[in-house]
């Protein structure tokens, strides 16, 4: 008897072990795949057969030792905030258990470290790393100095509301919509002090950070995978997220036109090549540290950013604007993915920062500004169906990424029924 006792609290611990971890691995913005494959490994390497099942907003285990099984679940937040640095540990932890050089209680003692753990930065940091990164953003999209200056307070008031308040994580929806409602009024306020600028150009460089390119995107590669329960979600909440930002800018205008006309369109002079180029590797190194991510990954960050922004500049030369997100996305799916090949690596580092360049979400900023009767040079594609069909590219460039380049680890999800054993049964 007392034997059994000592075998069901160490099952009841490794259960709860692996039930935490896919939660950890979840808010680490994780594909459900990958959170199913690495806590299957972990459960095998102590003996255990585990059938892992992640969606959005819940995770599920059932562990089998013998003809017992054990079912677990756990409620998650449905919109984690990204932290590369915690990911990474994240990811070391799984693949050390999974090879057996740590033991239970090493490994749970670890992973409250990890999820214990202060941020990497300061918060005055980071609200500066929102602005300047906004400010880079603008100058990306063909933005002047007053643009880049203007995007450069948006990004600190959305980073004041995004990041300044993750400790109510489900408040999300809510947040973009402040977020967006009050960077809208401070773009449009800065046309009373400053000559005339683009507007628009300004507000999507500061709120770039709130468009849900990684939601969108991690959805779209689940629902390819055939992660379909998974993905579907993620999928419907980016959408939301996106509505959401563009309810705020529209409320924002709405309001602004009660007193004020709105600003007129306006055209910006770009900045020259090069110095737009040195610009976007500023903004890789403050895009790092509103990531969390770790020092020693900054110059790889910086990388992956110059990588995104020059291979869609090369080709839309070659291509154009209908064909060159594919491109860039395949040539930064194929380098993230030869990235992560290392253990101590993740894809995810290089793939983030990469995609963000890429994202569709300037193009919905005109469609959406565009309702409210105000134009910017350049906007004849602003459509939100031509939206859709960058964000298509860019899922279809990282899956034939994975083509070339297939994952570290098997994401098989074919069932594995213990043997001599029936259907699971609730707990």
């Amino acid at each position: 008897m007392t034997l059994e006792r000592e075998a069901d609290g160490a099952m009841e611990a490794q259960t709860a072990f692996l039930l935490d971890l896919a939660r950890a691995l979840h808010l680490a913005y994780q594909p459900a795949l990958l959170v199913e494959a690495r806590v299957r490994r972990v459960a095998e390497a102590w003996g255990l057969q585990a059938e892992v099942f992640t969606l959005q907003s819940l995770a599920m285990t059932q562990v089998m030792a013998g003809r017992r099984p054990r079912v677990a679940f756990a409620r998650l937040p449905f919109n984690p905030h990204w932290n590369l640095g915690r990911a990474a540990a994240l990811l070391r932890l799984s693949d050390a258990v999974a090879e057996g050089r740590v033991l239970l209680p090493e490994a749970r003692a670890e992973l409250d470290r990890i999820e214990s753990s202060p941020p990497a930065y300061p918060e005055w940091l980071v609200f500066l790393a929102y602005g300047v990164y906004g400010a880079a953003v603008a100058a990306r999209v063909g933005g002047a100095w007053l643009e880049m200056g203007v995007a450069f307070f948006v990004g600190v008031v959305a980073g004041l509301i995004h990041f300044g308040t993750l400790r109510s994580q489900r408040m999300d929806l809510q947040k973009s919509f402040l977020a967006a409602f009050l960077g809208t009024l401070v773009a449009f306020g800065f046309t009373f002090i400053l000559p005339r600028f683009d507007a628009v150009r300004a507000l999507f460089g500061g709120a770039t950070l709130l468009v849900p390119a990684m939601v969108v995107t991690l959805g779209s590669l689940e629902l390819a995978t055939e992660s379909v329960e998974a993905g579907l979600p993620r999928l419907a909440y980016g959408l939301l997220r996106f509505l959401m930002l563009g309810v705020g800018i529209a409320a924002a205008g709405t309001l602004w036109s009660f007193a004020w006309p709105l600003p007129p369109p306006a055209a910006a002079q770009a900045l020259p090549p090069l110095l737009t180029f040195l610009l976007v590797a500023i903004g890789g190194v403050a895009l790092s540290v509103c990531m969390s991510g770790r020092p020693r990954d900054v110059g790889w960050i910086v990388g992956a950013v110059l990588l995104a922004y020059g291979t869609q500049a090369m080709a839309k030369a070659l291509l154009g604007d209908r064909g060159s997100p594919l491109l860039a996305a395949f040539v930064l799916g194929v380098v993230g993915l030869l990235y992560g090949r290392r253990k101590d690596r993740m894809p995810m580092t290089l793939i983030m920062p990469g995609l963000l360049q890429l994202a569709p979400g300037f193009v919905g900023t005109q469609a959406i500004v565009a309702l409210l009767g105000v134009t910017s040079a350049g906007a004849s594609d602003a459509r939100l169906f031509n939206v859709l069909l960058v964000a298509l590219q860019l899922v279809l460039g990282l899956v034939f990424a994975t083509v070339v380049v297939p994952p570290r680890l098997s994401v098989d999800r074919e069932p594995r029924r213990p043997s001599g054993t029936g259907a699971a049964r609730g707990g």
